[in-house]
C-alpha cells in the first residue's frame, strides 16, 4: 500500500506542473479578499463561519466557479457531488437551485483533477 501511495504522489507531482503556471495561492484576510476572479475555492473552515462564508461566496463568485469544502457543508447550498469522508463539491450557480435542478445538472470537472 505504501508503494502505491508513493507512486500516486509522484504522478501528481509530475502532472501538477501543467497547472503551476496558471495557479496562484494567496494568504489574505478571508473577509476582505475579492473572490470575483477566483475559479476554485478550497474551504477548510469550521462550522461557525460556513454560513457567513457561503453568503460572501454567493455574492462574489462567478458562474462556473467550484467550491470544495472539507468536512463541513455550506448552509443553504446543495452539493453536486459528495465524496466519502466529507468532501463536498459545489458548482456555481447550480448549488443554489432547487434539488431537482441539482440532480439533473452536469458538472464538467474533466479539465480539473478528479478527487
Amino acid at each position: 500500500m505504501q508503494v502505491l501511495h508513493m507512486w500516486a504522489s509522484m504522478r501528481r507531482l509530475v502532472q501538477a506542473q501543467l497547472y503551476w503556471s496558471t495557479t496562484n495561492f494567496y494568504l489574505r484576510d478571508l473577509w476582505k479578499v475579492d473572490l470575483s476572479n477566483v475559479d476554485v475555492v478550497a474551504v477548510y473552515g469550521l462550522h461557525p463561519i460556513m454560513g457567513k462564508l457561503g453568503e460572501k461566496m454567493k455574492q462574489e463568485l462567478s458562474p462556473g466557479s467550484l467550491v470544495v469544502s472539507n468536512v463541513f457543508t455550506i448552509p443553504g447550498w446543495k452539493p453536486v457531488k459528495v465524496v466519502d469522508g466529507g468532501i463536498y463539491l459545489y458548482s456555481i450557480p447550480e448549488c443554489w437551485h432547487n434539488e431537482k435542478t441539482v440532480i439533473n445538472s452536469k458538472v464538467n470537472i474533466s479539465r480539473r483533477d478528479k478527487f
